[in-house]
């Protein structure tokens, strides 16, 4: 009677055992973001199912599997991109937000990706992890984790996981006192983000194949006049090209050469001989397709209709780096100036002036080669808040 009851106890303490295991096991598969801060530890799970291209680039960066781009200096890294830097911004509550190199929140990898959204994936609770953005696909690294519902954001931020152990933390972290512009007096550092792996589905997720940015350091074929140094270089359609130059290897100086959205692109660059001793460095991201907005407008056409009843203004810039318009509510006249700059997937005209309108600053974020939405601000005697969307003739 003993022995039988204790195998009764064996086998019940042996199923339970197995049943804890098995359920356990079925809690814990997933991916996982774990956050080692200065103020404590706290975990993510990241929801590599609805947000794969997100997920991909977040462990990409995390673990250096995937190569970023040294703002400062033009080289690739395949460092850990987020361990030592802080969360830079802090919202009491509704937010935290880290990933800036700078600390100042306006910088990143070198690169952006384009949003991601799902149904699933909402704001309608606290303890979500999206990443931070600057207008419509414009994600690098920077991220945020909320505090409280905030769901103004859905379909504007992409969420791509939400806090599973650690509130506590990222409260704390939330009550930091900040200064006007919500930045940490004090800071809370982001020590290290380990990513762990639990199942067979998520040791198989591969950060790779999703279409984000890659980025390279590429070869220069240089040749030298008395005045002019030749930089030839392998360029490519769909390539962000950055030029680094320095006279003593410590200070570099960036400029950017453009994205290529034609195939009209050129392999050469030239640069005066200004210096004893210069050197040259080329980083190159390079896109999986066309991030659309053109390297300049002239002799382009570009229609930007206005919301709230603003009207209609007809573009048609020309090679001299001016044009003319039509306003729909009346008038005609010259663009007299502009400055155009391109980013991944938006144009800026900062500013652009008319002969008899208000000048303006504006944002355009293109969804195709030929539409997108536009936004910014008209400057008469108050500055008037515009927004809208515009038809673009490449």
């Amino acid at each position: 009677m003993m022995l039988f009851s204790k195998i009764k106890i064996c086998l019940l303490i042996g199923w339970v055992a197995w049943a804890l295991a098995a359920k356990v096991s079925a809690q814990t598969n997933g991916i996982y973001a774990d956050f080692t801060t200065s103020l404590g530890n706290f975990t993510c799970q990241l929801d590599y199912t609805n947000a794969a291209r997100t997920v991909a680039n977040f462990i990409g960066l995390a673990t250096g599997e995937l190569a970023w781009l040294d703002l400062e200096t033009g080289s690739s890294r395949n460092s850990p991109f987020y361990d030592g830097l802080t969360f830079h911004r802090v919202i009491a509550g509704f937010m935290i937000q880290g990933g800036s190199p700078n600390g100042l929140g306006t910088d990143g990898p070198g690169y952006s990706f384009r949003d991601e959204f799902s149904s699933l994936l909402l704001f309608n609770n606290p303890w979500v992890l999206a990443m931070a953005n600057s207008g419509p696909n414009s994600n690098g690294a920077q991220f945020f984790v909320t505090v409280a519902p905030y769901t103004s954001g859905n379909n504007t931020y992409s969420i791509f996981g939400k806090v599973v152990s650690g509130t506590n933390v990222v409260n704390a972290i939330n009550k930091i006192a900040t200064d006007s512009n919500d930045k940490p007096l004090t800071n809370a550092i982001i020590q290290k983000v380990n990513i762990r792996r639990v199942g067979a589905a998520a040791l198989a997720f591969n950060v790779n194949g999703h279409g984000l940015p890659i980025v390279t350091n590429i070869p220069l074929h240089i040749s030298t006049t008395s005045t002019q140094v030749s930089l030839g270089l392998d360029n490519r359609l769909n390539a962000d090209n950055r030029l680094y130059s320095s006279t003593n290897l410590s200070g570099w100086t960036a400029q950017e050469l453009g994205i290529e959205t034609t195939t009209q692109f050129t392999n050469n660059v030239s640069r005066p001989i200004d210096a004893e001793q210069q050197y040259f460095r080329l980083a190159q991201i390079q896109y999986a397709s066309s991030t659309f907005a053109p390297k300049n407008v002239m002799e382009r056409g570009v229609k930007l209709n206005f919301a709230n009843g603003l009207g209609t203004i007809s573009i048609a810039f020309n090679s001299a780096g001016i044009g003319s318009y039509t306003y729909s509510l009346g008038g005609s006249g010259t663009v007299t100036n502009y400055a155009w700059s391109q980013d991944p997937y938006r144009g800026w005209l900062w500013p652009i002036y008319f002969s008899t309108l208000s000048p303006m600053t504006l944002r355009l974020d293109f969804a195709s080669i030929t539409n997108g939405s536009i936004s910014g601000t008209a400057y008469s005697t108050t500055q008037l808040p515009v927004s809208g969307t515009f038809s673009f003739q490449p």
